[in-house]
């Protein structure tokens, strides 16, 4: 039975592998029965690929382990998956994927958001695997080996009962009674280096708890490569709803502002932006009402537009422009880290309707949603607003 195991670079699973490779007594299978299969998003850490290359690899190597790195071919599942390498001597950790994650991301200007499950992890990892082990497996039954460690119980319970027809899903560091703590030491034994998490390098999880969040600052000041990819498609998603941010809410880019190097990092930041295309967007929402409660918004239809592009001098000059000779009634001018012409404000009751122009990277494609025309026809009739005096 062909023996599968989800390789995410992280510590946890590194951990079991290693074992696996090191201490012959700790599995229970031939290793010609082992695939180790990887899901590159196209946003890891540098530093990740570099140490899976430099310790993980030359193991898979020396056994002669099949090693199989895969990636979604675009944002769409109707175009597969494409196999960015498939080997049993593995030498370079293809980080950079294919259609990366960021990609999709800074495409419709939004960042990955935290609340319920974690979908971008399902599109960018969780399906490109399933395509690949069904392709593997053909419908015969295998084992899944998963790195839940024992802190994870919630996780692996959640985890058990998924999957492909003939899974067998499988958590040794639960059988090992390991914790992360425990990879980490293991890990430290043999290659006296402390493992990072493996994460994308804008991951809105990683940065939610002020643990997180220490690891993660150190790491942009030392690689501004990751960090302006990061803080790129905040500006962004921040442009087009103020309400966005890569912490819960809240911007790295504050957090940036107060961590030692980060004004700095934030200097050549606004140098980064300077060299980029930009555009004057036209963003809109219609919001609907929750059913029976015109004071809650259900969701919202969203138009994102470019209305005009150059550099960035220019298109702030030109917004500036429309807010002093062509502003409407009622419309307001929002000057700061963003630019905004507000003619439509989010309001008290709904349904009703948002709409502000705004300066941001040209990086986001127009995009309407097919409901939007009816939707904002709708909130543009929306209830009056109470005068507040």
């Amino acid at each position: 039975m062909k023996v599968i195991l989800s390789y995410g670079l992280g510590v946890d699973s590194t951990a079991i592998l290693v074992r696996w490779l090191t201490e012959l007594v700790c599995r229970t299978f031939d290793l010609k029965n082992l695939i180790v299969v990887i899901a590159q998003t196209g946003d890891e850490h540098l530093e990740t690929g570099h140490l899976v290359e430099k310790f993980v690899f030359p193991l898979l190597r020396k056994h002669g382990i099949r090693t199989i790195q895969v990636a979604r071919a675009s944002n769409s599942q109707r175009d597969g998956i494409v196999i960015l390498d498939d080997t049993t001597e593995p030498t370079i950790c293809y980080i950079q994927g294919a259609y990366r994650l960021s990609d999709e991301m800074v495409e419709v200007a939004t960042v990955p958001q935290t609340g319920g499950i974690r979908k971008c992890s399902l599109k960018a990892k969780g399906w490109p695997l399933d395509v690949l082990i069904a392709q593997l497996t053909g419908g015969e039954e295998f084992v899944h080996v998963v790195g839940f460690e024992t802190d994870e119980l919630t996780r692996m319970m959640r985890d058990m009962p998924l999957g492909l027809p003939g899974r067998n899903p499988t958590y040794p560091l639960m059988d090992w009674g390991w914790d992360r703590l425990a990879c980490e030491r293991f890990l430290w034994e043999h290659f006296k280096i402390i493992w990072p998490k493996s994460a994308c390098s804008f991951c809105p999880f990683a940065l939610a708890s002020a643990a997180g969040l220490a690891r993660a600052l150190p790491r942009y000041v030392a690689n501004p490569y990751e960090a302006f990819k990061a803080l790129t498609m905040e500006y962004l998603a921040v442009a087009a709803n103020p309400r966005q941010g890569l912490i819960g809410g809240r911007q790295l880019y504050d957090a940036l502002l107060d961590f030692e190097g980060g004004p700095d990092l934030l200097a050549e930041f606004q140098e980064h932006l300077n060299c980029m295309p930009w555009a004057i967007y036209d963003v809109s929402r219609a919001f609907r009402a929750k059913a029976d409660d015109m004071m809650k918004a259900a969701n919202a239809a969203r138009s994102m537009t470019r209305i005009a592009t150059g550099d960035r001098a220019d298109m702030v000059r030109l917004l500036d422009y429309m807010a002093t000779h062509h502003l409407p009634p009622g419309a307001r001018y929002e000057i700061g880290r963003h630019q905004r012409v507000w003619i439509h404000e989010r309001n008290i009751y709904y349904p009703c309707p948002e709409q502000a122009f705004v300066t941001a990277p040209a990086l986001a494609i127009d995009k309407v949603n097919d409901s939007f025309a009816e939707a904002w026809e709708a909130a543009l009739k929306g209830p009056s607003q109470l005068a507040l005096v």
